[in-house]
C-alpha cells in the first residue's frame, strides 16, 4: 500500500471526526411543552401562550398583553446496539467481533419566551431555546468505538420577533435569531491499523468546535372565520463554519518503534505509522455545515365549545447536508469526508384538545416523523434514528387568576435503525459494523405561563 493509500485510510478511519457536521437527525421539537401535549400539532395556529415567538410569531398579535411563558423538556433515551455480525479481516481471515453498546443519556431543554405589546397593530417578543441538539454516549469497548463513543452538539437560538396585525383577519411576523453551535466528538482510534484490534491498545480522538450565525424566520397567522385558523412558518438554518481542534491521547501502541513490522517501504511498524499519521492530523481543524431550513403549515378547527381539532405538516429540509469535509486548518490535510445523503424529511401531526372546564384543557395527540437518512451504508452511529410516531397527553390548568400551567408527556416509537459500513483499514484488511439500533424515547414537559 503506497503512503497516499495509507493516508486515505486513516482519514477513514477517523470518520467518527467530521460528525461535527452533525449526525443523524438532531432536530429539537421541544420548544414548548403546551404543544407537545399535542404531538405538536398545530403548532402555528393554536395560540395559546408566549411559546407562538417561536412556532408562529405572527400569533403574538393574538395575545392579550404581557405574556411570559418558562418551560423545561426532560428527554429520556436509550439506544441498544444489537450485532449482527460485525467483523475484521485480517491478513484474508475473518474475526467475528463480540460484544454489543448501550447509550442511555437524560437530556434537559429549556425555553423561555417574552411578549410586549407596543400598539394596537405591533407587537414585539423574545425567545430563548435550543432547536438542535444531541448526546450520546456508548463506552470505549463496544463495536463501533472506532466510529462513535461520545457525542454531544448544542444549538443556542436566541429570538427576536415583531409581528403586524393590520386586521382581525390576518396577522405578519417577522424574526431575527442568534445561534451559537458547539460540538463536542470522541472516539477510538486502533492503534495496530487493523493487526490486531484490541480495547486495551486503541488510541482516543476528539475534536471540538464552534461557530455562531444570524438566521431569520417569517411567518402569517390567518383567520378566516370565528374558531379556524391558519398558519405558515418558515424558519432559517445556520449556515456554519466550525472551528475548532483535533487532539489524540496516544496509546502505548501507537508510539515510533511499537506494534509489529508492516510491508511498507522501510518495514516502518504499525506503532510508526499510527504516530506519524495522527500527528499529521492533530491540530485546528474547520469544516462547514448548512442547518436545514423548516417550513411548516398549521390549522386549527374549533368544533364546539370543548373541542378543538390541530393539524400540522412541516418539512425539513435536510438535503443542505450532503458531504461534509474536515480539513487541518495548517497543513490543509483533509481528516475526513463524511458522506450522509441526507433526504428531505416531513413531519405529519393530529391532535386535539378539550375544554373540559373554563380553567382545564385536555390535550392529545399523534405524529409520524421522518429520519432524514435511514440506509444502513450510512446511518451514523452517534445518534441512531430512524422514522419514529409519536404519542402524546397533556393538560393546561389554571393556577392563578393570571398564571397558568401546562405538563406534557410524549412516548416515542422508533424504528430500528439498520447499520451496515464497511471500511478499509490501513494495512489492508477491513472492518464491518453491522448491526441494529433499538431505541427509546420518552420526554416529560411542563411550563408556567403568567399574563400581566
Amino acid at each position: 500500500m503506497d503512503q497516499k493509500a495509507l493516508r486515505a485510510c486513516f482519514a477513514l478511519s477517523l470518520l467518527s471526526l467530521p460528525s461535527v457536521t452533525l449526525a443523524s437527525s438532531f432536530q429539537l421539537l421541544e420548544q414548548s411543552p403546551a404543544h407537545m401535549g399535542k404531538a405538536f400539532a398545530g403548532t402555528a395556529s393554536d395560540i395559546t401562550d408566549a411559546s407562538t415567538v417561536y412556532f408562529n410569531p405572527a400569533g403574538m398579535a393574538r395575545l392579550d398583553g404581557q405574556n411570559l411563558t418558562l418551560g423545561g423538556n426532560v428527554v429520556l433515551t436509550e439506544a441498544d446496539f444489537v450485532n449482527d455480525g460485525s467483523n475484521y479481516v485480517i491478513q484474508g481471515n475473518t474475526v467475528r467481533v463480540q460484544g454489543s453498546g448501550t447509550t442511555d443519556e437524560t437530556g434537559f431543554i429549556p425555553n423561555a419566551y417574552w411578549v410586549v405589546p407596543v400598539s394596537e397593530q405591533f407587537t414585539l417578543g423574545l425567545g430563548a431555546g435550543g432547536p438542535f441538539g444531541l448526546s450520546s454516549d456508548f463506552g470505549t469497548e463496544w463495536p463501533g468505538r472506532y466510529d462513535a463513543t461520545f457525542s454531544e452538539l448544542e444549538v443556542t437560538n436566541l429570538n427576536l420577533t415583531s409581528a403586524w396585525a393590520p386586521n382581525d383577519q390576518i396577522a405578519f411576523g417577522l424574526g431575527i435569531n442568534y445561534q451559537m453551535i458547539d460540538v463536542t466528538l470522541q472516539s477510538q482510534f486502533d492503534s495496530t491499523l487493523g493487526a490486531s484490534p484490541d480495547p486495551a491498545t486503541d488510541s482516543s480522538a476528539s475534536i471540538e468546535g464552534d461557530d455562531d450565525d444570524i438566521v431569520f424566520d417569517a411567518s402569517v397567522l390567518w383567520t378566516p372565520a370565528p374558531g379556524t385558523q391558519l398558519g405558515l412558518t418558515w424558519r432559517q438554518g445556520g449556515d456554519f463554519t466550525l472551528d475548532g481542534s483535533a487532539a489524540f491521547d496516544f496509546n502505548a501502541a501507537c508510539v515510533p518503534g511499537a506494534g509489529v513490522p508492516t510491508p511498507l517501504e522501510g518495514n516502518p511498524t504499525t506503532g510508526d505509522l499510527c504516530a506519524s499519521g495522527l500527528t499529521g492530523l492533530e491540530g485546528p481543524v474547520n469544516a462547514g455545515a448548512e442547518l436545514p431550513d423548516t417550513i411548516t403549515l398549521s390549522g386549527s378547527q374549533q368544533l364546539n365549545d370543548v373541542w378543538t381539532l390541530h393539524a400540522d405538516i412541516a418539512q425539513t429540509r435536510w438535503s443542505s447536508i450532503q458531504t461534509i469535509a474536515v480539513d487541518n486548518v495548517d497543513n490543509g490535510e483533509n481528516v475526513a469526508t463524511l458522506d450522509l445523503r441526507y433526504d428531505d424529511t416531513l413531519r405529519l401531526a393530529l391532535g386535539a384538545s378539550a375544554a373540559l372546564t373554563d380553567t382545564f384543557t385536555l390535550r392529545f395527540g399523534v405524529a409520524q416523523d421522518e429520519a432524514p437518512q435511514t440506509d444502513p451504508e450510512f446511518v451514523s452511529p452517534r445518534i441512531p434514528d430512524e422514522d419514529r410516531t409519536w404519542l402524546a397527553v397533556g393538560a393546561n390548568f389554571q393556577v392563578f387568576d393570571s398564571v397558568t400551567m401546562d405538563v406534557s408527556y410524549a412516548h416515542l416509537l422508533v424504528d430500528d435503525a439498520q447499520l451496515e459500513r464497511t471500511e478499509p483499514t490501513p494495512l489492508g484488511g477491513s472492518y464491518t459494523l453491522d448491526g441494529s439500533f433499538d431505541s427509546s424515547v420518552n420526554i416529560l414537559a411542563a411550563q408556567i405561563n403568567w399574563q400581566f
